[in-house]
């Protein structure tokens, strides 16, 4: 009676292993099921984004720098600058007058300019580099400059600027300030984003 009470216990074990060897199989068999669908899906998307051309946006972000002005020398006082040359029309385009930016993209943007700059005589001297809006009196960005030597350096300053907006530079300086040499350019730092 002992032996048999046993046995139909070890045999109960042994059917209790089973099922729950045939439950972990298709736990696994579910797993592996999804791991290759997930697998699947990453490898379709990947392939469709690869396959797709890229959109001007994404060809202009490539060189993210979008209207460069060239080394302008001996700027006269009380000036707007003229432009040399526009690298992409994603984000901004130039008017005809090559003095204008029209702004096609609100957000921030980043004014920056490499210069080199003197006063001739030992007194101190001060110009300003501003962006201006039309139709605002106060510049949206200004970067000061002040010398009493011969100085070179790089400057930058964030704008926040408006689709539809029409913006141009304007130097402003006390007599005397010479700049030698400048390297001015603009850039829209949300990349390829202009949503509104």
């Amino acid at each position: 009676m002992m032996d048999r009470r046993r046995m139909d216990a070890d045999g109960g074990r042994v059917l209790r292993r089973g099922r729950r060897t045939s439950k972990l199989a298709v736990v696994v068999a579910v797993q592996n099921v999804l791991v290759t669908a997930c697998l699947a899906v990453t490898l379709y998307v990947c392939w469709d984004a690869q396959s797709r051309p890229e959109t001007p946006a994404e060809q202009a972000s490539e060189d993210n720098v979008h209207i460069q002005f060239f080394p302008i020398p001996l700027i006269p006082e009380n000036e707007t600058l003229q432009f040399d040359q526009v690298k992409s029309s994603t984000m901004m385009s130039l008017r005809d007058n090559k003095k204008e930016i029209n702004i096609n993209c609100t957000g921030p943007y980043v004014l920056y300019v490499e210069v080199c700059y003197r006063k001739p005589d030992a007194k101190e001297a001060s110009g300003t580099l501003q962006l201006k809006v039309v139709g605002r009196e106060s510049p949206v960005s200004s970067i000061p400059l002040n010398a009493s030597r011969e100085v070179c350096r790089g400057l930058q300053s964030i704008a926040f600027l408006r689709r539809k907006a029409k913006a141009y530079l304007y130097w402003n300086s006390t007599k005397g300030f010479k700049i030698n040499n400048a390297t001015v350019g603009l850039n829209y730092l949300l990349g390829t984003r202009c949503e509104y």
